[in-house]
């Protein structure tokens, strides 16, 4: 049986869940993770060649060398294979991994040298708006969960009560914009996009000044044998855009 049919396995076997690990270039990643985490048996398997399956006794024996030199017995999780030295930790841990998506490890490859590239995220931003709601919680009644399933049980709707926000443009700071919610038939979130749009439109309509280079400004300028955004040296080409 292919891996990716383990699903159909569970719905004819409603006692059993199976988790499948797979083993790429020296490194063990999930491959199908069960979402039956209630089930009386739990059975872990390792894929090898894409053709074999393993049954896994012991998961700390056969990840730990993988995560860490330590030999003390280790709890893992599945879905991220991140490592606990207490099961109490684990099942915490579950309780917000179970809300994603499994992940695989990728490792870069030996001998490679990580490289900033987004040199735009480094220069400053002309407008910056800072906002922060206050909210009110209120009850809300929910279906009972199945305990087939891993679930997140809501019990609080969180509802905008206010706001407050403010803008620095090229340094200087605004007047602040608060709000507090008038009546109960009002949409908080809806008064703070417009509030926030009318203010923007002001600050973009706004005069926009040419660049003032001074004398030395020019020399440096002309100078310059490096970009003092991304520390590269300049082609002819570049200093004649």
């Amino acid at each position: 049986m292919s891996w990716k049919g383990i699903d159909k396995f569970e719905k004819q076997n409603p006692k059993i869940s199976v988790n499948v690990l797979g083993y790429e270039e020296k490194y063990i990643h999930p491959l199908s993770i069960s979402e039956m985490t209630e089930r009386e048996r739990k059975v872990n398997l390792l894929l090898l060649e894409d053709k074999h399956y393993v049954l896994i006794n012991d998961l700390s024996r056969l990840l730990t060398s993988q995560m860490t030199n330590h030999t003390e017995k280790r709890f893992f999780c599945l879905r991220c294979l991140n490592s606990f030295t207490q099961k109490e930790v684990l099942d915490r841990h579950r309780e917000y991994c179970g809300n994603h998506d499994f992940v695989r490890i990728t490792m870069p490859e030996k001998g490679s040298t990580p490289e900033f590239k987004n040199h735009k995220h480094s220069m400053r931003v002309p407008i910056v708006v800072y906002a922060d709601f206050e909210c009110m919680t209120k009850p809300i009644q929910s279906c009972q969960p199945n305990s087939e399933h891993s679930y997140t049980e809501q019990y609080q709707k969180h509802e905008p009560s206010g706001f407050c926000f403010y803008i620095v443009c090229d340094g200087k700071k605004l007047e602040p914009v608060l709000y507090t919610k008038q009546s109960e038939d009002e949409n908080v979130a809806e008064i703070f996009c417009k509030r926030l749009w009318n203010y923007i439109e002001k600050v973009c309509s706004s005069e926009v000044k040419p660049v003032m280079m001074t004398e030395d400004d020019k020399i440096d300028f002309d100078n310059a044998a490096q970009c003092w955004i991304c520390q590269k040296d300049f082609t002819k080409k570049d200093k004649s855009s």
